[in-house]
């Protein structure tokens, strides 16, 4: 199953030139924010952590599914048995018809196109029927 389409949007970005819009910042601006972010400031004025709360809490679950992911894909997806291996090797490795594939369509191949006498074998587009 392939990944669906991405549903959230970038918070800010650091877009140059005509690609700049309303959510873009500079380098200095986002230091400012990661340098907040480090020291805590969002937990220790008081105010701004009650208003903040919640949405922190749901960012925190947010993070820890998203590090649960990260370790299921690295522990689980990437580690495959020797026999599936070998099986996918076997897959990728078909290229063409075996001999006696080539046999069967052959004979096919050389069978009437037309119903003949009771009991016969013939060629109806490729499905073989019985007169």
């Amino acid at each position: 199953m392939a990944l669906a389409t991405r549903k959230s949007s970038d918070i800010f970005n650091k877009n140059t030139g005509e690609e700049r819009d309303s959510k873009t910042i500079d380098t200095s601006t986002e230091t400012e924010i990661r340098d907040k972010f480090n020291n805590g400031d969002h937990i220790l004025d008081e105010g701004m952590f009650e208003n903040l709360a919640p949405a922190l809490y749901a960012i925190q679950q947010l993070s820890e599914d998203i590090e649960e992911l990260r370790r299921y894909v690295q522990s689980e997806i990437t580690s495959i048995t020797s026999a599936q291996s070998s099986a996918i090797t076997a897959n990728t490795a078909k290229t063409g018809l075996t001999s006696a594939q080539t046999t069967i369509l052959s004979n096919l191949a050389n069978l009437p196109t037309r119903a003949g006498a009771r009991g016969t074998l013939w060629n109806d587009r490729g499905v073989v029927k019985v007169a």
